[in-house]
């Protein structure tokens, strides 16, 4: 019996041994997982600062700015004076005066009718009647039987548009009037304008 219980307890030992050394096999195994599960998560956060670095560089850029025009096209403005008959007084015509405006994209506005003939006002007449001072152009109409003024004189306002204002002069009047904007023109994209020598 004795040889039994040896033979028994040496195979017992030697399963144990087996089973201690087994888990000890599993725990290299078990490392690399580790392992590739720590390289795993690293390109993440590489992928992510990589990321980051344009948006940073577009948060920081300068804002863009509208381009500069080197040489916008200058538009020619004048006055246009056409006869127009008034029904209520037919000894004394009007004047129907339109703004005209011409190039690439000529324009045509009517400024309405006025008495008698208007009279272009040039640089020293502007200042002496009293004509804003950066008026592109302007003129006078008179009315000989109300002995009343009509001013009306264009303005430049930013190169965005011009402004049309005008005013009424009483002879008796100890003082002129005070120009009042009557209406505003949109100018097209890329333009300036320039008034004509003699303002028609």
């Amino acid at each position: 019996m004795k040889p039994f219980y040896l033979v028994f307890g040496g195979a017992a030992l030697l399963l144990a041994a087996c089973n201690q050394t087994a888990p000890a096999t599993e725990q290299p195994a078990a490392a690399p997982a580790t392992t590739a599960t720590t390289e795993s998560a690293v390109p993440p956060l590489v992928n992510v600062d990589s990321a980051a670095a344009p948006a940073d560089k577009v948060a920081t850029a300068p804002a863009p700015v509208a381009p500069t025009l080197a040489q916008p096209e200058a538009l020619k403005a004048s006055f246009s004076f056409k006869p127009a008959p008034d029904p209520d007084d037919p000894s004394h015509p009007k004047t129907s005066v339109h703004l005209v405006l011409q190039g690439t994209k000529p324009m045509d506005i009517d400024l309405g009718k006025f008495a008698g003939r208007p009279d272009v006002v040039d640089a020293a007449k502007a200042r002496q009647a009293g004509f804003p001072k950066d008026m592109l152009m302007g003129f006078r109409s008179y009315h000989a039987a109300s002995g009343t003024s009509s001013d009306l004189a264009v303005l430049n306002v930013s190169g965005r548009r011009l402004r049309v204002v005008q005013r009424r002069v009483e002879e008796t009047a100890s003082e002129p009037g005070t120009f009042e904007t009557s209406r505003e023109i949109p100018l097209p994209a890329k333009t300036a304008v320039v008034a004509s020598p003699n303002g028609q």
